[in-house]
């Protein structure tokens, strides 16, 4: 496809009006029962055409056998129009030529003829559009040539500019046909393209999330290995101490464990990182001087008496907070935002809300930024809310329970 269309394809929108859904109904049909009926249909009325001959017309052929195999000869193709519309319009135009020529009464089956000239242009496709149309308009000056009791040179004329409009009135249908196919195509294309980046993202960011589970684990299991060579050294000399090392190193242990088992089928790149700790609650205060120094306005709240978290959960939390804040600034506009940081038995509470433009501001729900949120509370089998404030503004609500982790 040229550059061009492309780029218009890409701008333009699948339509919903009633027409299109007329049209996208009828396209869900079975297409062989469209063409039984509707062959069915002019059958019946091309026998009638040339059976019903007692008007007392002049000059025209009394119905018979040939008038009869005529007759069908011009309806039954319709069964086919849509698979073998070349072939359908050269059967269907032969038989009225020489209904006409032969002087049966063939009216009826001229008018049908609209319906073969629209069927050449909707269904067929390269040359045979052109061979068809000339056939067709060929049998119009060949009826006219011969001339018929049936049909003035008026009616035929008349005739031939039908048969061409109803040709290019197929053409255009056929041209929105195929073009409505390109964008459901590429409509399908982007979805999956979309599935395929979200998915994307949730790998990324559960693999991020496994990097950083990675430091907090070795980081405890560096502070375990201080605690249980404290504990050898002073065993002797000092047994207090060394219990103390102990119960430091059983401590430490648990919650390690927790967060090993949250680490199973993950993996980590192979960089070089250091195994530094990793940031928690106790790193807002510094979070929030950085965002003002950028030009937000931010609030801490705490509620509650603040216990030993496991470090897995002091680093998730403090993620869904920077990464909540940091939407604030880039998506909000001028506002100001409060960081609610609620302690309870078990389980820790994170809200996160701001005044700014609420949730026109904000990615859609699957944007990679709530998605990483909702994976780092999934990991803890933990509830987030995120959506617009009441009064305004945007809201993230995370629960994170830790109760059962150690």
């Amino acid at each position: 496809m040229p550059a061009a269309p492309r780029r218009y394809l890409a701008n333009v929108q699948a339509t919903t009006t009633p027409f299109a859904r007329t049209s996208k109904w009828f396209s869900e049909l079975d297409p062989w029962m469209l063409d039984a009926v509707l062959g069915t249909v002019f059958t019946v009325l091309s026998l009638v055409g040339v059976l019903a001959n007692d008007d007392g017309r002049d000059g025209l052929h009394d119905p018979d056998v040939l008038g009869v195999a005529l007759a069908l000869g011009c309806s039954v193709p319709f069964y086919f129009r849509r698979y073998a519309p070349l072939a359908s319009v050269l059967v269907s135009t032969g038989a009225v030529v020489l209904l006409f020529t032969l002087d049966y009464p063939a009216q009826v089956q001229s008018q049908l003829m609209i319906v073969a000239a629209y069927s050449l242009g909707s269904h067929a496709d390269g040359a045979k559009r052109a061979v068809g149309f000339v056939a067709l308009e060929a049998g119009v000056v060949t009826v006219a040539a011969v001339g018929t009791p049936d049909a003035d040179t008026a009616n035929i004329l008349f005739a031939g500019a039908l048969y061409a409009a109803a040709y290019f009135f197929g053409s255009a249908m056929r041209n929105r046909r195929l073009f409505m196919e390109q964008l459901e195509a590429r409509e399908a294309l982007l979805a999956r393209e979309r599935e395929e980046d979200a998915q994307r993202a949730i790998s990324d960011e559960r693999l991020r999330i496994a990097q950083e589970l990675h430091d907090v684990v070795a980081h405890s299991m560096g502070v375990i290995a201080v605690q249980a060579g404290v504990g050898a050294h002073v065993i002797d000399d000092d047994p207090v101490e060394a219990k103390r090392s102990l119960e430091a190193i059983s401590t430490t242990s648990r919650g390690t464990l927790a967060e090993i088992r949250r680490l199973l089928g993950a993996l980590r790149s192979g960089d070089d990182a250091g195994y530094e700790p990793a940031p928690g609650l106790a790193d807002v205060n510094g979070l929030v001087k950085d965002l003002a120094a950028a030009g937000l306005e931010v609030t801490v709240r705490v509620d509650g008496t603040r216990g030993d978290l496991p470090r897995g959960v002091d680093l998730t939390a403090f993620r869904i907070v920077q990464e909540a804040l940091t939407n604030v600034l880039r998506h909000a506009g001028p506002a100001r935002a409060c960081v609610t940081i609620g302690y309870e038995p078990g389980a820790l509470r994170l809200e996160i809300t701001d005044d700014g433009r609420g949730v026109d501001g904000r990615p859609s729900e699957g944007g990679h930024g709530l998605i990483g949120m909702r994976e780092r509370v999934a990991v803890y089998a933990g509830t987030l809310d995120a959506g617009s404030a009441a009064g305004g503004g945007f809201r993230v609500l995370a629960r994170l329970p830790y109760g059962s982790l150690e």
